[in-house]
């Protein structure tokens, strides 16, 4: 048993094996050569390449955008249509056009089609005989910009005011009827941690790939921000009750509320209680009801937010 195998090995070895090897592949190749120098025929996809497309005017993605053609042609030449999906040029200025739809018809353009291959490739077959393409008006329309953010500051620091954009609006170029119902584009999410400096950052448009046939002027917008170490104030501010009936008179206690604000260091002494307005509306009172809602009406713009630490005012009439 020995033996056989070391015969076995000894013959795999052998230039014997090397040259029926080297006879096995010459009859290989020799076989598809022969193969690919024989006329077939075949039926490819082609993608729709539109070219001279009047200006204003844009294809629709939901328009068909492939045509099967049957071709007959040697095997190799053959090769690049099985290896990767190729293109066929439709001209749309040749085209019988709609008040919305482009018309493609086989028996008016497949001259156009014939000219895109050599003379060695016959065209048998195209699929579909006619072809609808819908197209729409290209639209201007300024949108603004909303930032969608993340952003998580050190305790005891915070932005003042609002973030700002630059641009704040972009330019959406494209499709009316897609044009139309866009309101907004919202930014990619910023993400931040720990902040306690002023915000720069560039962050990218959110544009829907839905919309591939929308462009914008703008892919990303800059985001500002200052940022300042904050903290939080009271102050007493007076109650202003309206809507008293001209017959009735009123006593309410308390007279003044205190207000809880957050704001900067740099802005924390310039507020005053005449940078509020705190309101009770005295209409809104129902039978026997002896309290007062007070609520702020008016704050300035250098805070964060305001809020009362009093949620009710006794009242009694007096007359």
């Amino acid at each position: 048993m020995k033996i056989f195998k070391q015969n076995i090995l000894s013959y795999f070895k052998s230039k014997r094996l090397n040259v029926f090897l080297l006879f096995v592949i010459l009859a290989f190749l020799f076989s598809v050569l022969s193969k690919l120098s024989q006329r077939y025929t075949h039926s490819f996809t082609f993608k729709i390449n539109a070219i001279n497309v009047p200006e204003g005017h844009v294809i629709l993605n939901d328009s068909t955008n492939t045509m099967t053609i049957a071709l007959t042609t040697y095997g190799f030449r053959h090769i690049k249509y099985y290896l990767r999906q190729t293109e066929i040029d439709v001209d749309f200025s040749a085209l019988d056009r709609t008040a919305t739809h482009y018309k493609w018809i086989e028996s008016n353009e497949l001259s156009e089609i014939i000219n895109q291959f050599d003379a060695n490739t016959d065209i048998e077959n195209v699929t579909p005989d006619t072809i609808v393409f819908r197209y729409d008006v290209n639209s201007v329309k300024m949108v603004p910009v909303k930032l969608v953010s993340n952003i998580k500051f050190l305790a005891g620091y915070d932005v003042i005011n609002d973030y700002q954009l630059e641009p704040d609006s972009v330019k959406l170029i494209g499709p009316k009827l897609m044009v139309d119902s866009i309101s907004e584009i919202k930014t990619k999410s910023l993400n931040l941690e720990n902040v306690n400096t002023n915000i720069n950052d560039i962050v990218q448009l959110n544009l829907p790939k839905s919309l591939t046939e929308i462009k914008t002027s703008k892919n990303t917008v800059e985001v500002k921000g200052t940022v300042e170490k904050f903290t939080e104030g009271t102050i007493d501010v007076p109650v202003n009750v309206i809507n008293v009936p001209e017959n009735i008179e009123i006593n309410f206690y308390p007279k003044t509320v205190p207000v809880i604000f957050y704001t900067s260091m740099s802005n924390f002494k310039s507020v005053s209680s005449s940078n509020f307005l705190v309101q009770s509306d005295f209409s809104t009172i129902k039978d026997n009801n002896t309290h007062l809602v007070p609520s702020i009406v008016k704050q300035p713009d250098n805070i964060k937010y305001a809020k009362l630490n009093v949620k009710q005012i006794e009242f009694i009439i007096v007359n």
